[in-house]
Formats: structure tokens, C-alpha cells, sequence
């Protein structure tokens, strides 16, 4: 989040995190880069940078601005253009991504599941979602949820892709510059369900159709239930 962030950056910098955080939701810069406090953290690109200790915070803000600006070079904007997507729902998508996986070895799979089902009108469905949506209602965010309950998936949140459609109104976390890039160049495949797999920890098992997708889930709540993983 821009509060995680800003607290990170206080520790590298002059500025404090308070400064900091001020500067990075100020509406008018954020309205003036095409931004809203709700997506601002698409903004800020997670690389190795050179700045000098005493950088201010409105300084600092333009310089990721500008690296912003040309990290979206022409190349990714027109495949960004031809998923039916713009940058910043990109970033959307693959902090969702990112959440759901961090082996990228699945991360253009796992992009290409969403973009079928964004085609297709289908909602998202996406767990990494509803967590977020618990913790932003609570204001929780270093609350640690192991297992998502049905009871969760009714929680009225615009975060909560199993109640609203299309993309959460900002990103959910910081995604890496290569969880990006898996978005903009996602795996082609039929697929339109995953979920975790028990024997292959970090991996997922795929489904083209509902009833593949329910033996899948049936075997991996079996597997949340004997390690006693109810929450």
C-alpha cells in the first residue's frame, strides 16, 4: 500500500513518512498524471533507483513519474491495447496475479484464466481479492488469512470479486515488473478455473469447465481440512 510504501522510503530518505504519504495522495498531481488515490500505487514501479538523500517528496513523486512514463513505452501500451486494457487496469490484474502466484512459471497462465473470463463477462472470483477486501474493512492489514470462507465471499466490497464484476478499483498490492509483463503477454489457453494444488505446494491445478474445476476444489478443501486450516 502507499502507507507501506512511504514508510519503506522514509527509511532510505530525508522525508518522513508522513511527508511522504501526503505527497503521494495529492489529488491534484494524481488527477494531473491521470491517477486517483485509489490507483496511485501503479504509479510506482518496483526497480533500483539513484536519488540523492535529500530528495523531497514532490521530486521524488516526478522522478517515478517519469519512470513510469517510460517503462509504458510503445510496445506494452499496444499489447496492453490489444488485451482490451489500459496500463493502470494492467497493473490491476497483475497485482491480482501476482497474489494468486509468485512462480513464474504460472503467472502468464494464471493471467490468461482472468482475461478468459474477463472476455467472457465471468467475475474474477479471485481470493487474493476477498482477502484484501477483509483487511481494508478491518483495517487489518498485517492480519494473517490462511483460508477464505464462503460466509467472506458475501463481504459488500467494490474488492470483492466474487460480488462485483470486472477489476477491483485499484491494484492490491505492488507487482513485479515481471507480473506485469505476464499480463501483457499471457499463455493462450481454454482455461477458466484454478485452484491450489495439495501436492504441488505454490503450483495450481486447472480447469476448462466448472465440473473439473469442483474435483479440483474438493480435493484441495480435503487437504485444508486435514492440516486443520479453518482460518
Amino acid at each position: 500500500r502507499l502507507e507501506n510504501l512511504a514508510g519503506r522510503l522514509s527509511e532510505q530518505i530525508e522525508a518522513d513518512s508522513i511527508e511522504l504519504l501526503n505527497a503521494f495522495k495529492d489529488e491534484k498531481f494524481l488527477k494531473s498524471a491521470g491517477f486517483s488515490t485509489a490507483t496511485a500505487l501503479a504509479m510506482y514501479l518496483p526497480n533500483t533507483y539513484n536519488l540523492f538523500w535529500e530528495v523531497t517528496p514532490k521530486d521524488f513523486k516526478k522522478r517515478m513519474l517519469e519512470y513510469y512514463n517510460l517503462f509504458w513505452n510503445k510496445e506494452r501500451i499496444q499489447k496492453a491495447n490489444s488485451l482490451k486494457l489500459n496500463p493502470i487496469q494492467v497493473n490491476i490484474l497483475a497485482s491480482i496475479v501476482q497474489k494468486e502466484s509468485v512462480s513464474s512459471e504460472e503467472q502468464n497462465k494464471i493471467a490468461g484464466v482472468y482475461l478468459n473470463r474477463l472476455k467472457k463477462n465471468m467475475k474474477l472470483q479471485a481470493d487474493p481479492t476477498v482477502i484484501y477486501a477483509i483487511k481494508k474493512k478491518e483495517d487489518k492489514f498485517n492480519k494473517v488469512i490462511r483460508r477464505v470462507l464462503y460466509k467472506d465471499l458475501k463481504l459488500n466490497s467494490p474488492y470483492n470479486t466474487y460480488r462485483y464484476g470486472g477489476l477491483t478499483p485499484g491494484p492490491i498490492c505492488m507487482p513485479n515488473l515481471s507480473t506485469i509483463d505476464a499480463v501483457l503477454n499471457p499463455e493462450s489457453h481454454d482455461y477458466l478455473y484454478f485452484v491450489a494444488s495439495p501436492t504441488n505446494p505454490g503450483l495450481h491445478l486447472f480447469s476448462k469447465n466448472l465440473s473439473e474445476h469442483n474435483k479440483n476444489k474438493r480435493l484441495y478443501t480435503e487437504w485444508l481440512n486435514r492440516k486443520k486450516l479453518f482460518r
